[in-house]
C-alpha cells in the first residue's frame, strides 16, 4: 500500500482564512467548557501518555466551543490541530466504506464567530494512534536526534531497539524522539487506508492511495495529500524532520 501525508489545506481560496491556522478556532471558555480534554493533555503525568493513544481515552465525548471563523469556508474536511478530523456528512459516509484503525464519529457543532448561529452536519472523526508497541521493528528504523541535542548537549545520544528503549527516553527527557525511517513489521496492517503514529511520526496521519483516489473523484475539499518524495523536498526546504515509512 502507497500511503500519503494527510494534511489541511491552507489555500484561502479553499479555507476562507489566510493565516493557515485552519477554519476553527477555540472559545475563550473552552478550556472550561471542556475540563476533560485540559486534564488528559495539560495536567496528566507522562506515564498517562496512553490516554492520548486511544480515542476512547482521548475523545471520551463531544468537545464544545469550537468557533468557526468569520469569513471561513465550510469543506468536507476541517483540521483544527486537535486529535482526529472534523468530517462533515458526506465524508463521513466514505470513511464508513473504508478500512479504519479502531475510530468513533463524535457530532459536534460549530458556532459562527460573528452571530453565534450554530453549525450542524459535522463530526469529529477520532481514532486509535499506532503506538509501535507491537507493530514497529525499533532496531532498524532510524531516529533523528536533532531537538534533544540542541537542549542537551550534542553529546546526548541514545541506542533504542526496543519500544521500551524507545519509551524510556520519552519518561527521562520529557519528549519522544521523532523518527526518521520508521520500519514497520508484519503485525501492522497495511490495508488501513487512514493511520497515525502517537509520537514516533511527526506527520499527523496518512491516508492509503486507494482513500485518497476516492476523495479525488468526490471532490472532497478541505485536505492536501503529499507523497513521501514531495514531503520529503518540503521537509528539507522548511528544516523539518521527514520520516520515511517501510513496510
Amino acid at each position: 500500500m502507497i500511503y500519503y501525508q494527510l494534511g489541511k489545506n491552507v489555500d484561502p481560496k479553499v479555507v476562507g482564512v489566510s493565516h493557515g491556522a485552519g477554519q476553527l478556532k477555540v472559545s475563550n471558555t473552552f478550556n472550561e467548557l471542556n475540563k476533560w480534554h485540559y486534564e488528559i493533555f495539560h495536567q496528566k503525568p507522562q506515564e498517562s501518555w496512553k490516554n492520548w493513544a486511544k480515542y476512547e481515552l482521548y475523545a471520551p465525548k463531544t468537545l464544545v466551543g469550537l468557533i468557526l471563523e468569520e469569513g471561513a469556508k465550510l469543506t468536507d474536511f476541517i483540521d483544527d490541530g486537535l486529535r482526529g478530523f472534523f468530517v462533515n456528512d458526506r465524508l463521513k459516509a466514505i470513511l464508513e466504506e473504508a478500512h479504519l484503525p479502531n475510530h468513533k464519529f463524535l457530532p459536534t457543532i460549530f458556532t459562527k464567530e460573528k452571530t453565534g448561529q450554530p453549525v450542524e452536519g459535522y463530526w469529529h472523526f477520532v481514532y486509535d494512534m499506532e503506538t509501535g508497541e507491537n507493530t514497529v521493528n525499533f532496531s532498524q528504523s532510524e531516529y533523528n536526534l536533532k531537538y534533544h541535542k540542541q537542549k542537551f548537549g550534542e553529546d546526548f545520544t541514545v541506542s533504542i531497539n526496543t519500544y521500551q528503549d524507545y519509551m524510556n527516553v520519552f519518561y527521562q527527557t520529557g519528549r519522544a524522539i521523532a523518527t526518521s525511517l520508521l520500519v514497520f513489521n508484519s503485525s501492522f496492517d497495511q490495508e488501513l487506508d487512514i493511520f497515525g503514529t502517537q509520537f514516533l511520526s511527526t506527520q499527523k496521519a496518512y491516508i492509503s492511495e486507494r482513500l485518497f483516489k476516492r476523495w479525488q473523484e468526490a471532490n472532497i475539499t478541505g485536505y492536501i495529500a503529499r507523497l513521501p518524495a514531495e514531503s520529503r523536498l518540503r521537509a528539507e526546504r522548511l528544516g523539518l524532520n521527514h520520516c520515511e515509512l517501510v513496510f
